[in-house]
C-alpha cells in the first residue's frame, strides 16, 4: 500500500493519504503535506516537536494535526517527515500526542497557507483507512 498519492485539483493542493492504522494514516498525510512542498532541508538538522491535540470527530482531529504541525512549521522554519503519534478514539471527543520529526528549511518549494475542510474525508476501507485533504497555497 502506498502512503499517499497526489491528487487533481484546479487551484490547491490534494492529497489521498493511507494507513493500516488511524496513527499511520496520520503520518502520512503529515508526510505528504510536507513533500507535496518540495522542500530543501539543512542536513544536520534533526528537530523534535511534541504535539497535542483533541477534537469531537476524526476529520477534525486531522485538521487540528496538520494545522498545528503546519503552524510549528511557519513559526520555526522547520518541516516535519517522521512522527511517532499515539490516537484515542473516544465515542464524544478525540485526541492525538505524539512527536513529529523533522528538519530545518532553507525553503519551500510551495508554501501552503492552510488545511481545509472542502473534501475533506476520513474513513476506513476494509482492512486500510484513507484521508483525502486539500490544502489553500
Amino acid at each position: 500500500m502506498k502512503e499517499y498519492e497526489s491528487l487533481e485539483h484546479t487551484a490547491d493542493l490534494k492529497i489521498r493519504a493511507y494507513g493500516k492504522d488511524l496513527p499511520e494514516l496520520f503520518f502520512h498525510a503529515l508526510k505528504g503535506m510536507f513533500e507535496i512542498c518540495r522542500p530543501e532541508v539543512k542536513k544536520q538538522s534533526e528537530v523534535i516537536r511534541r504535539i497535542n491535540v483533541s477534537a469531537t470527530d476524526l476529520e477534525a482531529l486531522l485538521i487540528e494535526f496538520l494545522s498545528q504541525a503546519l503552524y510549528l512549521s511557519d513559526v520555526n522554519d522547520e518541516a516535519y517527515f517522521q512522527a511517532e503519534i499515539n490516537i484515542k478514539d473516544k465515542s464524544k471527543k478525540k485526541s492525538l500526542k505524539g512527536k513529529i520529526k523533522g528538519k530545518k528549511l532553507e525553503r519551500l518549494g510551495l508554501e501552503i497557507k492552510a488545511v481545509t475542510w472542502h473534501d475533506l474525508s476520513v474513513k476506513k476501507n476494509n482492512d486500510h483507512w484513507e484521508a483525502v485533504v486539500l490544502f489553500d497555497i
